[in-house]
C-alpha cells in the first residue's frame, strides 16, 4: 500500500543528503516537527567569525495528491513551530498521485504567521467553547510564490538560507523579541476600579497630570490582555487600594500672553499635558496643565477657573531677554484684576487655542531687577553683543552694582569723570606732557564675562614722589569682549589686545596700563 506520508519524508532526506544538510528524524509525535535539520559549519570561518553556531531549523513536511494551495494543521502543532526560537519551516510536497514530487513549496513560520497563531490561539483558550488546542486547526495557505524552481537539494538548501539570512544568532535574537512583545501593541491589560464621588473624580485627574501623588480607589480588578482580546481571569482583585498614575507624554507647544488684541504679547515655549480622564462624562471636571520654564499653570476651562505659580529659583539660568520677559510677565500677573489674553500653540494642533484670564493681586518687588536687566540689554545693544547669554536673579542682584558701574562707563562715557592714581618705579619716567592709561573693565553676567578695554587720556599730576593722579574725562573704548568659563586662553588674548593699542599711542604718549604681570604703573 502507497505511504504518501512516507515518500514525503524520503524525499525531503534525500534533498538534504544531496547538500550535507542532517535531517534528524523526530522520533516521538508529540515534538510539532518532523526534522531538526542541521547546516555544516563552514570551514571558511575567520577569526572573528570563530564563535559563530551551525545553523539548525526545525521542518514540518507535510506530503499531497491535491493541488489545493492550503493546509489545516492544529493548533498544538503550530503553536509548537511558532514558539520555537529557531527558524521554523512547513514544506509541502505534492505528489499527483505519483512516487516521486511533483511541486515542492516552503512556508516560513515568520513574524507575520507567529503574530496570526498566537492570536488565533489565544481567541481559542478565551473562548467559552471547546479550546482544546489538538481538536482545533487553522489553514496556511501556499502558491507559487513559495515554490521550489528545483526539485533538489540545493534549491532547498538557497531557500532555507534565503529566509533565515546570514546572521543566525540575530535572527534568533530578532524573533525572541518579537515573542515577546507581539500582541502587546495596544497595552498589557485594563485595570477597572470604581471612584466614590465628585472629588475623587476631580482628583484622579490631577492626579494624571501630576499634581497629586495618589487616590484611594475602590474594587479594583486587574485584566491582562494580549492582541486586544481580555483574559477570563483576572490577573487580582482589591476591594481598596491606592492608585498612582504616570503622567501622559506632554505635547510641545507655546504660550502667548497678551493685555489685548493687539498687543504682541509674551511669547514661551511650554510643556502641555491633558489629562485622560477630562473627556466625555467627566467633561466638566476638565483640566489641563501647562508648565515652562518659571511657571506651572493649571485651567479648567469648563469652571472659569486657573490656578499658578511663578519660580525664578536662585539658580534658575534664563537668557536675557527671557528674564526680562518672565518679569514681565509675573508683573502682569501680579496686578488686581488684570485681563489677559491667553493664546496656546500646540504641535500637531492646526488652530490656536485662546481663552480670556483675570488675575489677583500679589504684592511683588521685582522692579530692581526689571531695571538692571533694561541696563544689561543697553549694555548688550550698545556692545553689539548677540551671544546667548545666560543669568540668574541670585546673579543679578550679587553683580548689580558692577553692571551699574559698567552701564555707566559704557554709555556715558563722555559724561564720566575718571581719576586714576598709579605709581612708577626707579627704571620708568614720564617723557611726554600727556598721557594715556589703559584699563581692563570686566561684568560677570551669569554663564559668560563682559569686558571692555578702555583708554583714558589727559595730563599726569604728580602728587608724590613716583605717584601720579590722572584726572580726564576723555575716555575711549578701544575692545570689546566676552567670553566663558571654558575659555582659558583668554587672559593672553587680552594681553596682546592691550599690547596693539600700546603701538598705537607710544609715540605720542606715556602710556600706562594695569593688567597682567607686565603691568605698567
Amino acid at each position: 500500500m502507497r505511504d504518501l506520508g512516507q515518500l514525503g519524508e524520503l524525499a525531503f532526506q534525500s534533498w538534504c543528503a544531496q547538500v550535507g544538510l542532517i535531517a534528524n528524524g523526530s522520533r516521538i509525535d508529540k515534538t510539532g516537527w518532523d526534522f531538526f535539520v542541521e547546516f555544516p559549519i563552514s570551514q571558511a570561518l575567520t577569526p572573528n567569525q570563530l564563535h559563530k553556531s551551525a545553523i539548525n531549523c526545525k521542518i514540518q513536511v507535510k506530503a499531497t495528491d491535491k493541488r489545493e494551495g492550503k493546509w489545516q494543521v492544529t493548533l498544538s502543532n503550530l503553536r509548537q513551530m511558532a514558539t520555537s526560537q529557531m527558524p521554523s519551516f512547513y514544506v509541502f510536497l505534492e505528489f499527483d498521485s505519483n512516487s516521486d514530487a511533483q511541486r515542492a513549496y516552503i512556508v516560513h513560520i515568520d513574524n507575520d504567521l507567529v503574530y496570526k497563531i498566537l492570536k488565533k490561539i489565544h481567541q481559542v483558550e478565551q473562548s467559552d467553547k471547546e479550546n482544546n488546542l489538538n481538536s482545533r486547526k487553522m489553514t496556511l495557505h501556499y502558491d507559487e510564490s513559495h515554490e521550489l524552481k528545483f526539485l533538489n537539494g540545493i534549491s532547498l538548501k538557497e531557500n532555507l538560507l534565503a529566509y533565515i539570512g546570514t546572521d543566525y544568532s540575530k535572527y534568533i535574537n530578532e524573533k525572541s523579541q518579537f515573542l515577546e512583545t507581539c500582541g502587546f501593541e495596544d497595552g498589557y491589560g485594563t485595570v477597572q476600579f470604581s471612584l466614590n464621588g465628585e472629588e475623587s473624580i476631580k482628583k484622579i485627574i490631577d492626579v494624571s497630570l501630576g499634581l497629586e501623588e495618589e487616590l484611594d480607589i475602590e474594587n479594583l480588578v486587574s485584566i491582562e490582555q494580549r492582541f486586544g482580546i481580555p483574559s477570563k481571569k483576572p490577573e487580582f482583585q482589591l476591594q481598596t487600594a491606592k492608585l498612582k498614575i504616570g503622567m501622559t507624554a506632554s505635547k510641545k507647544g507655546k504660550i502667548r500672553f497678551k493685555e489685548d488684541k493687539l498687543s504682541s504679547g509674551l511669547m514661551f515655549d511650554i510643556n502641555f499635558y491633558n489629562s485622560p480622564f477630562s473627556f466625555n462624562d467627566y467633561r466638566k471636571y476638565a483640566k489641563f496643565r501647562v508648565t515652562g520654564d518659571f511657571f506651572d499653570m493649571t485651567f479648567e476651562p469648563y469652571q472659569n477657573k486657573a490656578n499658578y505659580s511663578f519660580s525664578l529659583g536662585d539658580d534658575l539660568r534664563l537668557e536675557v531677554k527671557k528674564l526680562k520677559d518672565a518679569i514681565t510677565l509675573i508683573n502682569l500677573m501680579s496686578r488686581d484684576e488684570q485681563s489677559a489674553i491667553i493664546e496656546l500653540e500646540l504641535e500637531s494642533l492646526e488652530n490656536i487655542l485662546s481663552f480670556n484670564l483675570t488675575s489677583k493681586f500679589v504684592e511683588r518687588d521685582l522692579e530692581i531687577f526689571n531695571q538692571l536687566l533694561d541696563k544689561v540689554l543697553q549694555i548688550f545693544q550698545y556692545l553689539k553683543i548677540y551671544d546667548e547669554i545666560c543669568i540668574s536673579l541670585k546673579e543679578l542682584y550679587f553683580f548689580n552694582e558692577k553692571i551699574e558701574q559698567f552701564h555707566t562707563i559704557i554709555t556715558k562715557a563722555s559724561e564720566c569723570n575718571v581719576r586714576v592714581e598709579f605709581g612708577l618705579n626707579g627704571e620708568n619716567r614720564l617723557k611726554q606732557d600727556q598721557m594715556v592709561h589703559i584699563s581692563v573693565s570686566a561684568c560677570r553676567l551669569g554663564s559668560h564675562v563682559i569686558g571692555i578695554i578702555f583708554s583714558v587720556f589727559g595730563k599726569p599730576i604728580e602728587i608724590s614722589e613716583n605717584r601720579y593722579r590722572l584726572d580726564s574725562s576723555d575716555i575711549k573704548i578701544e575692545r570689546i569682549f566676552t567670553f566663558t568659563a571654558k575659555d582659558k586662553s583668554i587672559n593672553e588674548s587680552i594681553q596682546e589686545g592691550i599690547d596693539k593699542i600700546i603701538l598705537m599711542y607710544d609715540e605720542k604718549y606715556d602710556v600706562v596700563f594695569n593688567w597682567g604681570d607686565n603691568a605698567k604703573n
